[in-house]
């Protein structure tokens, strides 16, 4: 099985005809690693961790524009995982606060559903 985009004759490549909402996979694929790319960047950069949060926030609502809500919501939960990990705890390690990691968590999936609806 391979993914490509339809090409038109002539006129290169019709992002209109590829098919995004099929594609959720990738979305939250793009949300892990990005995720961590904006991590390492923010880490480089001395970035304060609310910085590095609303960068992955961003990218949790990218993923999600025009998904399905089990998509959207999955997108938030990895975003949530990389926060969590990656600016909170650092090297990966998954870690509890209570309310503050709820917190971050319900903006995340509150930016993901919002995102999510847009479309519709």
């Amino acid at each position: 099985m391979s993914i490509h985009a339809p090409v038109r004759h002539g006129d290169g490549v019709d992002l209109a005809e590829i098919p995004w909402r099929r594609l959720s996979g990738v979305r939250v694929g793009i949300v892990l690693w990005g995720g961590l790319a904006v991590v390492d960047v923010g880490s480089l950069a001395h970035a304060p961790a609310y910085a590095e949060l609303g960068a992955v926030a961003v990218l949790v609502s990218v993923a999600s524009f025009g998904v399905r809500l089990p998509t959207a919501t999955a997108a938030a939960l990895v975003g949530w995982l990389v926060v969590d990990g990656f600016v909170i705890h650092r090297f990966g390690v998954l870690g509890f606060d209570g309310t503050p990691d709820v917190a971050r968590l319900a903006v995340l999936v509150v930016l993901a559903t919002a995102a999510a609806r847009a479309r519709r």
